[in-house]
């Protein structure tokens, strides 16, 4: 199980790439570089010029994540005999399938709003459902520490909530992206301020709660030190997609902090998410014993 695990965070890596990938489409406006799917210009290797590199590298690279998926899959199906995690690897593999229907919709239908936002909804989703598979099919997923909290006041709904408001911001900031408008903007300023809030609120009560636990305590810093990387982030991407007078080919600097304000976050979401994932397990193994 240890090759499975291995196998499962090359996936993850996988498509941490891909969702960089993407935002690099959407930064440098190559979305329509390519006008047929699923090859490109009825090839499958044309020429890596202009848009065309971003957009055709974002499909090859969203082709490996599919083959990868499905090799995990039956992987799962084989060898693994928890149920549940086989039903996640299976869902998996129904989102990627999904995506990839979606991305082809969205070049034939020239890059329809709802299908955008969606498309980069599912990759979030995708990507938490991936990190997740490979937190409970490592080996320590199941060697969770029995030491008992220094107080008894339970962090789920905490935890939750973050990863709800994380979520929605995903989405606000996708809308933003695929629609270039400016009026849910405030809206990303009141989930930015939400969500630093509970994020501050996450790394000050984890250590407090389990100071010796790190499977809790690391995760939990990690989260404060991303959402303040990605205020500074959303501040560049602001100041060059918003701030400053439109260039006829986006900035370097526009395309880096917008690609990056959206990496990150994902990395937030996925962090946030295997945060609960952990500390639930964490509460399980010291009320109940490990099972």
């Amino acid at each position: 199980m240890l090759w499975l695990h291995r196998f499962t965070k090359l996936v993850v890596l996988s498509t941490f790439i891909l969702i960089v990938a993407g935002g690099l489409v959407t930064s440098t406006g190559s979305g329509l570089s390519v006008p047929d799917w699923p090859l490109s210009y009825g090839k499958f290797f044309p020429p890596m010029i202009g848009g065309i590199r971003f957009e055709h590298t974002h499909r090859v690279i969203a082709g490996i994540v599919g083959i990868l998926t499905l090799v995990l899959t039956i992987w799962l199906l084989k060898a693994e005999k928890r149920a549940s995690v086989r039903w996640l690897g299976v869902s998996a593999l129904l989102m990627v399938i999904a995506q990839g229907v979606l991305g082809g919709i969205t070049v034939i239908r020239f890059l329809p709003d709802v299908i955008s936002i969606l498309h980069a909804c599912i990759a979030q989703t995708f990507f938490c459902l991936i990190a997740a598979l490979a937190l409970v099919t490592s080996p320590s997923w199941n060697e969770t520490s029995k030491v008992q909290p220094v107080f008894a006041k339970p962090l789920h709904p905490l935890l939750i909530l973050t990863t709800v408001f994380i979520y929605l911001q995903l989405i606000a900031g996708a809308t933003i992206r695929h629609t270039a408008g400016q009026h849910g903007l405030i809206w990303h300023f009141i989930g930015a301020f939400l969500i630093f809030v509970h994020a501050l609120l996450v790394v000050i009560k984890i250590p407090k709660q389990y100071p010796d636990v790190k499977k809790l305590v690391l995760p939990a810093i990690s989260l404060g030190m991303l959402v303040i990387v990605q205020i500074f982030l959303g501040f560049g991407a602001f100041i060059f997609k918003i701030m400053l007078e439109k260039a006829a080919v986006p900035r370097p600097a526009e395309v880096f902090f917008a690609t990056a304000h959206q990496a990150a976050g994902a990395l937030i979401l996925v962090t946030s998410v295997l945060l609960t994932l952990r500390y639930f397990k964490q509460s399980q193994t010291a009320n109940h014993g490990p099972r």
